[in-house]
């Protein structure tokens, strides 16, 4: 290791060569900074090769796109894989033109299959194709839902199977339903079920990605739940504490951040089990200990650590303002509900029963605590009748941003 050495008040302060911890807290994580979890990509993949499209749900946090992204990049043979995220799409038009420029750009890696789809371009009399996919037809207006069932049509049997992972799907419907309605809405949910047909599936899956209550908006639609139950569901979970030690220690290998059994054990006791927030104290930690060019990580700087990250706003906020911007209807009873347990620590279903008496929400609430609430990330069953925070960190956020009940 090299030293630098500097003189401040007549003493010698050597300088470490800091090396950060292999942590990411912005985009998703993707190759080195990805911590496999192969045993949910195992499972996700066994459904994909028998023939089953999946829901794939998870609170905010845990991990789930990283997971298929990593997936995607590693097809298994015979399948051409693309990992998207589509929260922006805000009609039927561009759900499908997402769908065709994936499409196309997941099979050119295929040359039988770049061959067929060239003649499929011919027979409708393209004169033009850019590099996303885009067509110049001989035609007005371009149906693109027409031409992805087209394009799925000149896909090669039995040669090649196209998987697309579609994240935010529940956020697509929710601006297909607001942009254009509900007849639109239900549109593109009844597509999605006919998808699940053998036509379809033997060149053609999805596994859609969702961390809203997709149950709570499919039913602000249309009235009912039961419009994706043939999607096989599969759900992610926050890590296990083995898994947490586990991901701690992929966190800082080679870093010049120390940590013991004891401080990992303090880090659960301030950000519970997901992912996001064990690495938010770790960058927090690791930003303390450069500072006063120290690589122990003890208690005291993990409990200042949190003083610290509590104040910052840009790490939270988003928590709040999406109950109001989904939710606009609930959301005084759901910001009561959530108020309440952060500055209690947990919150009883009778109290939440008693919250929406209050706030004239007698017959749904107990739906909206399961299907947004608890959907969401925001909260989780601990037993029968006693609710608490995912993460102690976003808890204790909450109580600084929301001081009176």
């Amino acid at each position: 290791m090299s030293l630098l050495s500097s003189i401040f008040a007549n003493k010698i302060i050597v300088k470490m060569d800091w090396i950060k911890p292999n942590t990411i807290t912005g985009p998703t994580a993707e190759g080195s900074k990805y911590f496999s979890r192969a045993e949910k990509e195992n499972k996700l993949w066994r459904k994909i090769l028998t023939n089953h499209h999946v829901l794939f749900l998870a609170p905010r946090r845990v991990g789930k796109s990283s997971i298929v992204i990593n997936m995607a990049k590693k097809p298994k043979d015979g399948y051409a894989c693309l990992y998207e995220n589509i929260a922006t799409e805000g009609s039927l038009q561009d759900f499908y033109k997402r769908l065709y420029q994936m499409t196309i750009r997941s099979l050119s890696t295929y040359e039988k299959s770049k061959n067929k789809v060239f003649k499929w371009f011919k027979s409708i009399k393209v004169t033009g194709v850019s590099p996303d996919g885009t067509l110049s037809l001989d035609s007005k207006v371009l149906d693109y839902r027409e031409l992805f069932l087209e394009l799925l049509n000149s896909i090669p049997r039995g040669e090649v199977k196209v998987v697309l992972f579609l994240d935010e799907f529940p956020d697509a419907v929710l601006k297909v339903f607001q942009n254009h309605g509900t007849e639109e809405a239900e549109k593109l949910l009844a597509d999605i079920r006919a998808f699940d047909n053998e036509h379809f599936k033997r060149v053609f899956m999805m596994v859609l990605l969702g961390s809203v209550g997709l149950t709570h908006i499919i039913k602000q639609i249309t009235g009912r739940t039961d419009k994706v139950n043939n999607l096989h569901k599969e759900y992610l979970q926050a890590l296990s504490t083995e898994e947490v030690g586990e991901f701690i220690s992929f966190l800082t290998e080679n870093a010049s951040m120390q940590i013991n059994a004891s401080s990992t054990a303090h880090i659960i006791v301030k950000t519970g089990h997901l992912p996001y927030y064990i690495q938010l104290i770790i960058e927090e930690c690791d930003e303390i200990l450069e500072e006063n060019n120290t690589p122990n990580l003890t208690h005291e700087v993990i409990d200042r650590a949190h003083r610290q990250l509590i104040k910052k706003n840009e790490h939270f906020s988003d928590w709040d303002s999406r109950l109001s911007k989904y939710f606009p209807s609930k959301y005084t009873f759901l910001l009561a509900v959530v108020t309440k347990c952060a500055h209690n620590g947990y919150i009883s279903i009778q109290e939440i029963a008693n919250i929406a008496k209050k706030y004239k929400n007698p017959t749904a609430w107990k739906a909206d605590l399961d299907d947004i609430l608890i959907a969401d990330g925001y909260l989780y069953e601990k037993d029968e009748t006693i609710y608490e925070f995912n993460s102690p960190l976003l808890r204790d956020w909450w109580k600084n941003r929301h001081p009176n009940l």
